[in-house]
């Protein structure tokens, strides 16, 4: 990117190992993984077997990887749908990346991984939620027990929470990654009001 005389390299790497991605993509894949086993009878029993003695790091290296890839497809859910048709259309997001400097690079990282992370970790976390009821009402007898109406209010609960986050991010993208245009016309107003 360049700004005036200045070159500004930014860095992006698709494989982040950073904790705001293993916690919007793992975990929820992760419970996506447990919902749907009942329905693939050797993940179910690749799944009731991991607490045995003996259980190979094999097993759990390819359960991890597919974690990962099921918390992957949840997370392109939460973009196609719910970032699209939810988020953006209720609170619009601000276009901050023509306004990132040397010196707010690393403050929009951290609003990224902050922030938009535990947005997409809640809606994810949602999705798993929902498959998990699916798998409920169909393999469990009682479909109004406790345990059903608990991951219901969870799943409401994830939602808003994605929803009110996601508040936050915009806020902190129109806050604190603002235009320089924007900062300048602050000063030279202040600069106005003491004269």
């Amino acid at each position: 990117m360049r700004t005036g005389n200045q070159i500004i390299r930014v860095n992006v790497s698709m494989v982040s190992l950073k904790w705001g991605d293993v916690l919007s993509m793992l975990l929820p894949g992760a419970v996506a993984l447990f919902a749907i086993s009942p329905y693939f009878p050797l993940l179910d029993e690749r799944i009731r077997k991991m607490d045995q003695a003996g259980t190979g790091t094999a097993l759990a290296l390819a359960l991890l990887i597919a974690a990962a890839l099921a918390g992957g497809i949840l997370e392109a859910l939460t973009r196609i749908t719910w970032e699209k048709f939810w988020l953006v259309r209720r609170c619009p997001s601000k276009d901050v990346l023509p306004h990132l400097r040397a010196d707010n690079i690393e403050l929009y990282e951290r609003g990224v991984q902050g922030s938009y992370k535990w947005v997409t970790f809640y809606a994810n976390f949602a999705w798993a939620m929902i498959l998990l009821l699916i798998s409920r009402l169909q393999h469990v007898p009682n479909r109004c027990s406790f345990a059903n109406l608990i991951i219901v209010l969870s799943i409401l609960v994830l939602l808003f929470a994605s929803h009110v986050q996601w508040t936050y991010y915009v806020n902190y993208q129109t806050k604190v990654i603002r235009p320089k245009e924007h900062s300048n016309a602050e000063e030279r107003s202040a600069g106005g009001n003491e004269s």
